[in-house]
């Protein structure tokens, strides 16, 4: 070997190309890379000092998160959490069919005598998983990296109880943030139950960052002085900076509106329903909020979309009405209470939604441009309608000390 090739192997060896495709450029490597499942992109990582740099850079892990499958989360019969795709394809069958799919983490805790201890799930967003371990400590969860932390805990300190309202990315401080509704220790449980004077409630909106200031719960406004709020809040849905709740929130009987909270200026508002629509599911289709309502029938039920035209002025508009045929071999009743997008785009540019409810075993596919049902599914896992992609994207608050009363998380092998 001469000097000059000696010359050449060393400045190789020290750019970290050696033995990782030295002979491509940065922007051939991340194209390949970008591709390969977060599994391998976690392994690749282990291949030279170039490599790593590549697949560590936000860039290319913002770009390799987006790039990711779309997928719904669901909780099997063994009580773990896994996802599927959103497509409901016959070759993903054992996936909806109480297999699970992809596996994602096991928050639940097994005891000898044959008991456990379940942790809900709550929430997905952006690769995030949030559970309730018990009223008032919640649980962030990256199921890819295998990390997990609790929230700042709101029960039974300075709460009595909590219910969470909804989780999201505070835009301007970059904060992923949980809201919740709590009730101050001195309201005492039989208000939690009762319907005393307004005078008496104690209720307030609590805000729970991760890896806030501190690490404690920031108190906001006074919490709607209606009751009951037993049932709590329904997975809200997001529209912008603004979270709506159709008709699970406390002013839902009285006022016949939907809430909605501002997470920039943390704020909340009233908001108009559909006209005549009690009961709906909100999600996102091309950049509007729309409700899907459900009008059962004697032979088959008729699905309506509306779509608020106006947001400002809240006029909605009728988008589509179709018939929808009862399920097949069960006896129950389908019930909307969800609904979510089934394509890649976060409800950009799709014509097919999955409708439901997380407590009735059918799921359907609904094809709204063709106006039928593409696929009825009939699972034996529960559906969350709570979408996840996986994010390999790394967060500070994961490596600050969790509450001793955290349970540990299980994550595949």
């Amino acid at each position: 070997m001469d000097r000059e090739e000696g010359k050449d192997k060393i400045e190789m060896e020290k750019s970290g190309g050696g033995g990782g495709g030295g002979c491509l450029c940065d922007d051939a490597v991340t194209e390949i890379l970008v591709r390969l499942p977060s599994e391998s992109v976690l392994r690749c990582r282990a291949v030279c000092k170039r490599w790593r740099r590549i697949t560590t850079e936000r860039s290319f892990l913002a770009s390799h998160s987006a790039r990711r499958q779309r997928e719904m989360v669901v909780t099997t019969r063994s009580l773990t959490v896994s996802s599927i795709p959103l497509s409901l394809d016959a070759a993903d069958a054992t996936a909806w069919r109480g297999g699970g799919g992809g596996f994602l983490c096991d928050p639940t805790q097994r005891f000898e005598n044959g008991t456990a201890s379940l942790s809900s799930l709550l929430y997905s967003l952006d690769g995030l998983l949030v559970f309730q371990q018990r009223p008032g400590l919640y649980i962030v969860c990256n199921p890819v990296t295998r990390q997990w932390i609790n929230l700042p805990v709101l029960a039974p300190e300075p709460c009595f109880t909590a219910f969470p309202c909804g989780f999201y990315l505070h835009e301007s401080s970059g904060e992923y943030r949980l809201l919740c509704h709590g009730q101050l220790k001195s309201s005492g449980e039989y208000r939690l139950l009762s319907s005393p004077s307004s005078s008496e409630w104690n209720d307030y909106y609590y805000i729970l960052a991760c890896g806030g200031a501190n690490n404690q719960p920031r108190r906001l406004s006074r919490a709607p002085a209606d009751r009951p709020i037993i049932m709590g809040y329904e997975q809200p849905v997001a529209h912008g900076e603004i979270l709506h709740w159709f008709s699970f929130h406390p002013r839902a009987i009285s006022t016949g509106k939907m809430l909605a909270f501002h997470t920039g200026s943390e704020t909340f508002r009233l908001m108009s329903r559909p006209p005549g629509v009690t009961e709906a599911a909100l999600l996102e289709l091309d950049g509007s909020l729309c409700a899907a309502a459900i009008t059962p029938g004697v032979v088959a039920c008729r699905l309506h979309i509306w779509v608020l035209q106006d947001y400002k002025s809240e006029s909605w508009t009728l988008r589509l009405r179709m018939e929808v045929p009862p399920p097949r071999r069960v006896s129950c009743t389908f019930v909307v209470s969800r609904a979510i997008s089934a394509g890649e785009g976060e409800g950009e540019g799709s014509s097919s939604i999955l409708v439901g409810d997380p407590y009735c075993p059918v799921v359907m596919l609904v094809d709204l441009e063709e106006k039928r049902v593409s696929k009825e599914i009939h699972f034996r896992c529960t559906p969350s309608f709570l979408v996840f992609r996986e994010s390999l994207l790394p967060h500070a608050f994961f490596q600050l000390p969790r509450c001793p009363e955290v349970r540990p998380f299980k994550f595949p092998d």
